[in-house]
């Protein structure tokens, strides 16, 4: 009698205790679920934030390449990879020439050695301060002067062998500072102005790697980032660039198109994120739906004893969808706290795994996924045991207590 009054949370906590293998395999359908949403959530915010911000982060509405070096710059700027391409910087004055152009301020990239002359494999780039509107705004953001002769700026993510120092071709090298963190490519780099590039360029450890440079560091430009005026078409100045210029070495593209390759890429992820989230939620609506159909009918006898001693039939039914919730909660829990711990211990393995730039780990943000993933095991585990509490509740006592099946 005393468990005919004992409230629906405690029954339904005793039912799952009395049946563990049944109770951890529904809770471990429902984990799969849960996780599956955390970590595809993580991972398409992941990439198409990293995309968002890179964008935002160049300013820029056109950029000019060596001709069959896009995807490369986009590689580089997009994901980090190293890059060593130049063209000579008296092609600038044909873009004096283009209308729709407000402004446009020039890159060089060179890339450092894995190797004893080196503390790295490090992009470095060089930025042009009197024309510069990425890298000086960025500068003056968080006060800092411009880097002298000899001296970088480090992206968030370098981190140098010795406090303030760092090591290339066989010269030692200054960091003045750390730039803020920017969640892009720019958190691997390292900045320079022309002065440091030239430093680098003259030392005989470079010129042993790379052949004496045939040009010094200011007439080598590897891109050209440009601003187009209020109204003015970034495709139109694009096209006036690749056909208005006589026999240019140059391309030029908008630069939503430079990242084009990686937002299909984003797109793609999303699509098969949602097929694939689609394919498990109803794997696991089905799952539970027959493993709480064959509990139930296994368990009729139980509940018409129950509904014989004047428990509700309404209770009973609740009593299962308790059970599920309980369930739910599990398995939403559990999917939450991997996914955090995996972040928090695996993040770095899995960015270079899945080459990503960025993998979103903001505390705020991961309640956020973590709370998205528990709703769904919840929804998901009540959903699925709906058709079993209504049987129960709409069944008479005596075709319970018969065994008769729901």
């Amino acid at each position: 009698m005393s468990q005919t009054r004992a409230p629906i949370l405690r029954l339904a906590k005793e039912n799952l205790k009395r049946r563990p293998v049944r109770s951890w395999s529904m809770l471990f359908l429902v984990f799969v679920l849960a996780f599956a949403l955390f970590a595809t959530t993580v991972l398409d915010d992941s990439f198409k934030g990293s995309l968002d911000t890179t964008l935002a982060r160049l300013g820029a509405d056109v950029i000019v390449v060596p001709e069959d070096y896009d995807q490369e710059l986009a590689d580089s700027l997009f994901l980090g990879s190293l890059s060593d391409f130049h063209f000579e910087r008296s092609w600038l004055s044909k873009l004096d020439e283009i209308e729709g152009i407000e402004t446009y301020t020039t890159q060089t990239y060179i890339a450092t050695l894995a190797a004893d002359c080196c503390s790295a494999a490090t992009q470095l780039i060089v930025f042009d301060p009197e024309t510069d509107f990425i890298i000086k705004p960025w500068l003056e953001e968080e006060g800092l002067p411009l880097p002298g002769p000899g001296e970088f700026y480090a992206g968030w993510q370098i981190l140098p062998a010795e406090t303030g120092k760092i090591t290339f071709f066989g010269q030692d090298y200054r960091v003045v500072g750390k730039l803020e963190k920017s969640n892009t490519a720019f958190d691997t780099c390292l900045f320079m102005t022309q002065d440091t590039a030239q430093m680098i360029m003259d030392s005989p450890a470079y010129s042993a790697a790379f052949g004496k440079p045939q040009a010094r560091a200011e007439e080598l430009v590897s891109s050209v980032m440009i601003r187009a005026k209020a109204g003015a078409d970034p495709k139109a100045i694009a096209r006036k660039i690749n056909f208005g210029i006589k026999d240019s070495p140059l391309r030029a593209y908008p630069t939503l198109d430079v990242f084009q390759t990686f937002e299909v890429a984003a797109k793609a992820m999303n699509g098969y994120s949602q097929s694939l989230m689609i394919i498990i939620l109803l794997v696991v609506i089905l799952a539970l739906t027959t493993i709480f159909t064959l509990t139930i009918n296994e368990r009729t006898c139980e509940f018409g004893l129950l509904a014989s001693l004047g428990v509700p039939r309404r209770r009973l039914g609740a009593v299962i969808c308790v059970e599920a919730c309980l369930l739910g909660l599990g398995g939403g829990l559990l999917a939450a706290l991997l996914g955090v711990i995996l972040l928090a211990f695996f993040k770095m393995p899995l960015q270079l795994a899945l080459d990503l730039p960025r993998i979103a780990s903001d505390p705020l943000y991961l309640m956020g996924v973590s709370g998205k993933s528990l709703g769904l095991a919840l929804l998901v585990a009540f959903l699925a045991s709906l058709y079993s509490a209504w049987r129960i509740a709409a069944a008479e006592p005596a075709e319970l207590i018969k065994g008769a099946e729901l």
